[in-house]
């Protein structure tokens, strides 16, 4: 387990620095769609949502060297805020300023603060997940700010902070989950309260509980105790899916579809991280099992899918509400919160 652990954080410090790694000829057929469609090709960003997933597994590492010089690259850049994705680093910027006490690090957390405070001010709460889509609303982006959110707050005594977290968890709660299962679907559009894309996709399950499961130790007892009662629910709601073979699907209930590492790794990690609350759960609404023989199951189907330094039996990148391309392989999603959960179970 050493060996395999030490091989997935060189991995995880190479590619935090260094993805998305391009072919020449990638590179080429961007460089001609940026200068003939600029508005239809975004730009490249290498501070992204899943090299967040990253630093935050070399957080729980403390590879703090690695996180340094990644957050020094992004602020020589001048810190490029695109959208709510770049927020997630947040998490793991915090961390790198408790440890350095460098006021730049701090600087650059009241940037990223600033800017979600007054996109919300700009869009409205609940939070669009893009400007484009000012009605929509993705379970993403609650795993991506919530817990930066809560973190800050928690750090620098910012009671607002936490506030505008909160409101987005439980907004979210109340618009965006299937009553009979229990699983939120992928999100829901805010003027009609339609609910969009599939119940239980397995990445939308793991947004969900990571951004509790990080985030309730910095809110005020009152809130931590509500939203602690529905990572609970969520939990039974997603145990009952868990397959024998200790893998989670792409889709929860499509037991016998392909099998999904990133779904797995992330609310692996989340129910780890949740035992400090000592509670159980329910599988199948009948057989009792606690947390920890989960965790071990999940521990050994992640452990299958790891060969030299990366995490297999990932799916790819979701497209949008109902566009999960079925795409198998090894990702940063499945790296950055497979070491994660590793780390906190073996180490």
């Amino acid at each position: 387990m050493e060996k395999m652990i030490s091989a997935l954080i060189k991995e995880s410090k190479y590619e935090l620095l260094h993805y998305p790694l391009y072919t020449k000829k990638q590179d080429l057929k961007y460089l001609v769609k940026r200068v003939l469609k600029p508005k239809d090709t975004p730009k490249r960003d290498s501070f992204f949502w899943p090299h967040a997933m990253l630093a935050q597994a070399l957080e729980e590492a403390g590879e703090l060297e690695t996180l340094i010089k990644y957050f020094d690259a992004w602020i020589e850049k001048g810190l490029p805020i695109i959208n709510m994705d770049n927020i997630m680093n947040g998490y793991s910027l915090l961390y790198v300023y408790e440890k350095t006490e460098n006021v730049k690090y701090r600087q650059a957390a009241d940037k990223l603060y600033q800017w979600t405070f007054e996109y919300g001010k700009q869009m409205g709460n609940p939070m669009p997940y893009r400007k484009h889509h000012p009605n929509h609303v993705y379970v993403d982006g609650l795993g991506m700010v919530v817990p930066f959110l809560c973190r800050y707050g928690s750090m620098f005594h910012k009671n607002e902070a936490i506030d505008l977290a909160v409101a987005q968890v439980k907004d979210f709660l109340s618009y965006g989950m299937d009553n009979t299962t229990g699983l939120p679907y992928h999100g829901y559009d805010t003027k009609t309260k339609e609910k969009q894309g599939i119940i239980g996709w397995g990445r939308a399950v793991g947004w969900l509980m990571l951004a509790l499961a990080d985030s309730i130790e910095y809110i005020p007892d009152e809130d931590a105790g509500e939203l602690m009662q529905e990572f609970t629910l969520i939990s039974n709601a997603a145990l009952k899916y868990l397959r024998a073979d200790g893998y989670f699907s792409w889709q929860l209930s499509a037991m016998e579809g392909p099998r999904d590492t990133s779904a797995t790794a992330m609310i692996g990690y989340a129910l780890k991280k949740s035992t400090i609350f000592d509670f159980k759960l329910q599988k199948n609404g009948a057989e009792e099992i606690n947390v920890e023989e989960a965790i071990t199951k999940i521990d050994t189907a992640i452990e299958k899918s790891y060969r030299e330094g990366k995490i297999y039996d990932c799916s790819g990148e979701c497209d949008g509400f109902s566009q999960y391309p079925q795409r198998y392989g090894a990702y940063p999603w499945s790296l950055g919160p497979g070491l994660r959960f590793l780390l906190m179970t073996n180490m």
